[in-house]
């Protein structure tokens, strides 16, 4: 998905696929979404059956797992992830982005448009929400038709498979004969003979 709006972003409509921009899609988490316990995953299209070929398409996708902050070797991500974790400022980098984010908080018209931006972003999962309740029932409808001929068909098979069945008994055809003849099982032709 985001690949996709970059790329949408940064290319002309009926542009050349080679005209494309390098880009870096970079997503960072307080939890390990892999589950390998590295600090930083690094990902490039790679062929499936020989890894050492590249798709080349200046595509990069890289995922900060900060809950790994501890395993990373470079000083200044290792305490950008620390501070991610524990919101303790270690270098001028964590100290800049502390003070940015304190800024961010107080301002009253970031405040607004946070707000603004969380409800439009509610209403749209309402909405969602609502739409995909609409689209579940008319297809359910639909389906609902379509299983209720489908049930109507075979009540009808059946009960002719019933009058059939009755006259081979009336015609003194053994059960088994008539249960074979209209396909039923030999118990619903027993009861039918019984019923008569």
């Amino acid at each position: 998905y985001y690949q996709s709006m970059i790329d949408t972003d940064t290319i002309i409509r009926g542009a050349d696929y080679s005209e494309l921009k390098e880009s870096i899609i970079i997503f960072i988490t307080t939890f390990d979404p892999f589950g390998y316990d590295l600090p930083v995953y690094t990902f490039n299209n790679l062929c499936k059956e020989n890894t050492s070929i590249e798709l080349g398409d200046a595509a990069t996708k890289i995922f900060f797992n900060a809950s790994a902050y501890k395993k990373e070797n470079n000083l200044e991500i290792k305490d950008f992830l620390s501070y991610l974790l524990n919101g303790q400022a270690r270098n001028d980098f964590t100290k800049k982005l502390e003070k940015l984010v304190f800024d961010k908080k107080s301002n009253e018209l970031f405040k607004g448009e946070y707000k603004m931006q969380a409800l439009s972003l509610r209403d749209a999962r309402v909405r969602g929400y609502e739409e995909g309740i609409a689209l579940g029932e008319r297809r359910g409808k639909q389906q609902g038709i379509v299983i209720g001929e489908k049930k109507g068909k075979q009540q009808g098979i059946l009960q002719q498979a019933m009058e059939s069945a009755k006259q081979f008994l009336a015609m003194g055809l053994s059960i088994e004969q008539v249960a074979k003849g209209v396909n039923l099982p030999v118990e619903e032709i027993r009861k039918l003979s019984e019923q008569n």
